[in-house]
């Protein structure tokens, strides 16, 4: 006669690897992911600066970056002598998901860039909250 197991049990054992696999994390999730910021300037972004929204819904670092960007990435963009539309390869390029690699001495958490990325220092000024290093696209870092 072989011996029933207890349905609690048996539950039990079942999750037990499903728990483990949760607790171990899969890397860095969806750095690189196509997001748009909420907020664009009136003539687009400036390439010069580096923008970070930090609170992106459509990202699941919940960190949308405009990286090296120049001008009104939204579809229907109408340039004019003072707005420049950038192209659909260059809007990829420069607005992505990302996640802050360095918070220097802050204590705030940080990730591991994946393959392609680069931890590179975004910003240098605003709050401790936002102020280090992100993942950047390596390419966009090596084009100066």
């Amino acid at each position: 006669m072989s011996p029933q197991m207890n349905p609690a049990k048996l539950s039990a054992l079942l999750a037990a690897p499903l728990l483990l696999l949760a607790l171990q994390g899969c890397g860095t999730p969806a750095v690189g992911a196509p997001c748009l910021p909420e907020q664009i300037p009136d003539n687009g972004f400036d390439p010069r600066e580096a923008y970070i929204e930090s609170s992106s819904v459509q990202c699941e670092t919940r960190v949308c970056m405009v990286y090296k960007l120049e001008g009104d990435p939204q579809e229907g963009c109408a340039p004019s002598p003072t707005k420049k539309c950038p192209t659909p390869a260059e809007v990829e390029r420069s607005i992505y998901c990302t996640c802050r690699c360095d918070s220097g001495s802050t204590g705030f958490a940080e990730c591991e860039c994946p393959d392609g990325f680069s931890c590179v220092e975004v910003l240098n000024k605003g709050g401790p909250g936002v102020r280090g290093g992100y993942c950047v696209r390596s390419n966009s870092v090596s084009d100066g």
